[in-house]
């Protein structure tokens, strides 16, 4: 518990209409935003696994939310990445084109370390080259949030020493919130939860080789971010919790809705539908996702109940009566089904859109060599319907479904 408010105590959020060191003003994501993600191998590297889009689409159910990665592995905020084999400009202009192109209303960016190896002389330059980027996709009017570099992890021999490097980092994360401050943008501070957890010595690793994230890292990493742009998003936020009789009657409800409830076999049958499929983790104690529910029914006989959920028995030992009148967590079951179907989907749609804005053989498609099979790129606007498939199913699975729960009498008194 400790480590969740010491968490949550760490993550920086400057505001996006006060003064420098002001209060900061809570983000909120509308409906119809477009959230355009861009940056190195920090963003790119995010849409293998989708857990950041996921919670912030959990986070959301009655708002169409578009996402769009635009991450670069080793790109700088010159785009020297994605020059490909044109001069070093010719990845800047990429760079803002592809942005512009993708008319975000929310910009999230992760630059800062592929140019934290410069080290402090680098420094000025990259800060520099950070405004000039924003100042170059001004035009949109996006609500920009810009993240810091995550710590250099302690691996231990034979990796290096990472010390130095997190120094640098250290001086990069600030110059990035100075830069946030200065524009009224948003800041999310990665490096100093990142660099206490690798303190902690906590597991599991979230990175491969200490600056790159691993899935567990990206499971993390979202959590970090949802947390960053709403801190009431936090791993102490209530899970739903329903009360019910055994007669029939409905206690308080918050976080879901109940219906249909009847008397059945001594137990209860109920058609239960949550407001939001889950809410955000810590991935200290709490998975990325939490998509638990407390239930209370009270006045039943004495025995052991199990819950079934959709007729299928939830992943939970039957629990005596006098435990289910002060309230059981119910973890698994349809919900988190829910979750990963939505997760899986929002990866699928991410694989389209990535051969759809950067097809494997480019270079032969619109590069220097088009002349040889550039005939073949009226084909890659094909993938507009699949990516436009993949997000009339995520709109769908983003909102929590209706399913209809038992609790099943297993036992008498002598079985307690």
């Amino acid at each position: 518990m400790r480590r969740i408010f010491l968490l949550a105590g760490l993550l920086i959020l400057a505001g996006t209409n006060g003064s420098p060191g002001g209060e900061p003003s809570r983000f909120a994501l509308n409906d119809g935003d477009r959230i355009v993600l861009v940056g190195d191998t920090l963003i790119e590297r995010d849409q293998r696994y989708g857990y950041l889009e996921t919670l912030l689409t959990l986070g959301h159910p009655g708002k169409n939310l578009t996402f769009r990665n635009l991450g670069w592995s080793g790109d700088t905020v010159a785009g020297l990445s994605r020059a490909g084999f044109d001069p070093p400009e010719a990845g800047y202009r990429q760079l803002i084109q592809q942005v512009l192109a993708a008319k975000p209303t929310v910009l999230i960016v992760g630059y800062g370390m592929a140019e934290s190896f410069d080290g402090e002389a680098g420094l000025p330059r990259f800060v520099l080259g950070l405004n000039k980027f924003l100042d170059a996709v001004s035009s949109t009017r996006a609500r920009v949030v810009l993240l810091s570099p995550i710590a250099h992890s302690r691996l231990g021999p034979p990796w290096p020493d990472p010390s130095a490097h997190n120094a640098s980092l250290a001086r990069y994360s600030r110059a990035i919130a100075e830069v946030a401050r200065a524009r009224s943008a948003w800041f999310i501070d990665l490096f100093e939860p990142s660099k206490h957890r690798e303190a902690e010595r906590a597991e599991p690793s979230i990175t491969d080789d200490g600056v790159v994230l691993n899935e567990a890292g990206y499971r993390y990493l979202a959590g970090l971010i949802a947390r960053g742009l709403d801190p009431r998003a936090s791993a102490g936020r209530a899970v739903p919790r329903v009360e019910l009789k055994s007669d029939g009657a409905v206690g308080p409800a918050s976080g879901a809705k109940v219906a249909g409830v009847e008397r059945a076999g001594g137990g209860l049958r109920f058609r239960l539908t949550r407001d939001a499929l889950g809410v955000p983790g810590d991935e200290a104690g709490v998975r990325w996702i939490d998509p638990a529910i407390v239930l209370a029914v009270s006045g039943l006989p004495e025995g052991r109940y199990e819950l079934r959920a959709d007729g299928r028995r939830l992943p939970l030992d039957a629990r005596p009566a006098d435990e289910w009148a002060r309230g059981v967590r119910v973890s698994g079951g349809p919900d988190l089904d829910q979750v990963e179907r939505l997760r899986a989907t929002i990866n699928r749609k991410n694989r389209l859109f990535f051969h759809r804005w950067r097809p494997q053989n480019i270079t032969y498609l619109f590069g220097f060599r088009k002349h040889e099979q550039g005939r073949n790129a009226v084909e890659i606007p094909q993938f507009d319907p699949l990516v436009a498939e993949q997000e009339a199913r995520i709109a769908g699975l983003r909102r929590p479904e209706a399913h209809d729960y038992e609790l099943v009498r297993v036992g008498g008194a002598d079985a307690r």
